[in-house]
């Protein structure tokens, strides 16, 4: 009866390979694709154990039937008819094991072939959401250049018109001497003319003021 039980094992990862199918993943990786490829090669590697296990339990039986021949004929019906339904019952418990590692497999099947669906709708709408990205990527980068350019052609007219300017606040400052100059001039003979007067016109205007009658 010991024999028996390694063909029970399967039923836990047939209620997690159900857990499993139950949960909808909420982000769809390549690390999900390849779990589901392990477990497929975990559920492979567990079946052909399990075949082994039977090989070697039928090797045991074969050795049971030897056995019970050698030791007492008189059982042989009764023997035989346990160890057939033994063999019977794991045979069945077998084709039952095989039935749900092929429900598995093909659960896990539909499964990655959903996760490699949504994965290629995922990047199918990252390449549309891509394609606008870029083309605003590009169209920024030419405005950033247009800005530029005509930021540097306000900077050189603006040099242009300081150096304008500084020319034009260079002649204002010549013309102001020149008017200094000339101001200076005009008070100089402004007192020249004065005195000429002074000395001149004033003495005749005298003379002239005390010859009339009046």
């Amino acid at each position: 009866m010991t024999d028996k039980e390694p063909t029970k094992k399967p039923t836990a990862p047939k209620k997690a390979a159900k857990k499993k199918a139950a949960a909808q993943p909420a982000a769809v990786t390549v690390e999900a694709l390849e779990s589901i490829k392990s477990v497929l090669a975990e559920m492979k590697t567990e079946r052909q154990s399990r075949d082994e296990q039977l090989s070697q339990l039928f090797d045991g039986l074969n050795g049971a039937f030897a056995r019970a021949d050698s030791i007492n004929n008189d059982r042989e019906d009764h023997s035989n008819k346990s160890i057939k339904d033994l063999t019977e019952s794991i045979m069945r418990d077998h084709e039952a094991t095989l039935k749900e590692v092929h429900e598995q497999e093909a659960l896990a099947d539909k499964k990655l072939g959903y996760l490699q669906q949504i994965q290629q709708q995922q990047s199918k709408r990252n390449k549309w959401i891509a394609i606008p990205g870029a083309t605003m990527a590009v169209v920024a980068v030419i405005y950033m250049f247009y800005v530029v350019t005509i930021m540097e052609e306000a900077m050189s007219s603006m040099s242009n018109d300081m150096q304008h300017i500084t020319s034009s606040v260079n002649n204002m400052s010549t013309r102001m001497n020149t008017i200094s100059e000339d101001t200076r001039a005009l008070n100089v003979h402004t007192g020249q003319m004065n005195h000429v007067m002074n000395q001149n016109v004033a003495p005749a205007m005298n003379g002239m003021n005390s010859m009339m009658p009046w």
